[in-house]
């Protein structure tokens, strides 16, 4: 009898892989071997997450021969705040290679279900080292508007800069929505500037001074210093039970004098399950290590109480070498 509940068991495992099976298809790309190797590690992963999604397990289980240490550690925590499902049973796509030598495959359908039935869809990344194993995944930018960004750089050294900045986007986004405080303030420099706009109601009494016109909200600038908001941002991560942060409106900027900054504007919606908002976010970046830019400046302005020429930009700080 035992012997027969084991292999029931088994059974219904290999039952449960092959219904929920993903399988990747790359297009050609020269190196047979690392793309036989790149699309099976691609598909077992994808398996497993669908597996253990349907059977509802919050632990996720991932085998050390086709992820590294650092790719486990990263999706384990997006998985633990949210986890979610590629429905698709083939994802056909391209291999990109990346300026640091890895590989990526983009536009991957992710969906992450909510409370109530409601879900949400993501386009997942996934990064290979040189020798195909997977090292980190994180939600991306939308396909067309990922070509755009990239097609706007006039020189081979903005062109790598704009994918470089574009892939730190969509860590940094992904950061938020798997709460990881400590790549979120490893991105800051020491001594970074951190502008948050806060909503607040106006008195009568001081609304008797002001045009009535202006309405009765008004937004204060409150600056952190980098400890500050990493400590602010802790005790937002301990108190949400998820965190879905989405950019739109992105556009980025190369400061004219100091060419290793660059601005980034966006609008930021951020969704939360005890808040939810929409405002204008900019970043400063500086690219004077290549391999790990770094972000002095961070604003957030809401939305509704912000005219687009009071928007904080590039043009805003005078840049001293």
């Amino acid at each position: 009898m035992r012997t027969k509940i084991i292999i029931s068991l088994l059974f219904l495992n290999i039952f449960s892989y092959a219904q929920h099976r993903t399988i990747v298809l790359l297009s050609p790309f020269g190196n047979s071997s690392l793309q036989r190797t790149i699309e099976y590690n691609a598909s077992k992963l994808l398996t497993t997450f669908n597996v253990s999604f349907v059977n509802n397990n919050r632990e996720l289980v991932l085998d050390t021969t086709y992820t590294t240490e650092a790719g486990r550690r990263s999706m384990k925590s997006l998985w633990e705040t949210k986890p979610f499902v590629c429905d698709e049973l083939e994802v056909i796509n391209n291999l990109v290679r990346c300026v640091d030598g890895n590989y990526e495959i983009r536009n991957i359908p992710l969906t992450l279900k909510f409370e109530r039935d409601s879900t949400l869809q993501e386009e997942g990344v996934l990064i290979f080292t040189p020798s195909g194993k997977i090292c980190d995944l994180y939600f991306g930018l939308e396909s067309h508007r990922y070509r755009n960004l990239i097609s706007e750089g006039n020189t081979l050294v903005e062109f790598r800069r704009r994918q470089v900045i574009l892939d730190f986007v969509e860590n940094f986004r992904t950061a938020y929505n798997r709460k990881d405080s400590t790549y979120i303030k490893n991105v800051f420099s020491d001594n970074a500037l951190i502008i948050v706009g806060r909503v607040f109601e106006i008195g009568a009494e001081t609304r008797d001074y002001l045009d009535n016109n202006l309405g009765k909200k008004r937004v204060e600038l409150v600056r952190y210093n980098k400890k500050e908001y990493i400590d602010h941002l802790k005790a937002v991560f301990q108190r949400n039970e998820f965190i879905k942060v989405g950019f739109g409106n992105i556009e980025i900027f190369q400061h004219p004098g100091c060419k290793r900054i660059y601005g980034l504007t966006l609008l930021q919606h951020w969704t939360s399950s005890s808040y939810s908002d929409q405002g204008y976010l900019f970043l400063m970046i500086d690219f004077k290590d290549e391999e790990r830019p770094i972000v002095h400046v961070r604003t957030w302005q809401p939305e509704a109480y912000t005219s687009e020429e009071d928007v904080i930009g590039l043009g805003d700080f005078e840049i001293i070498e």
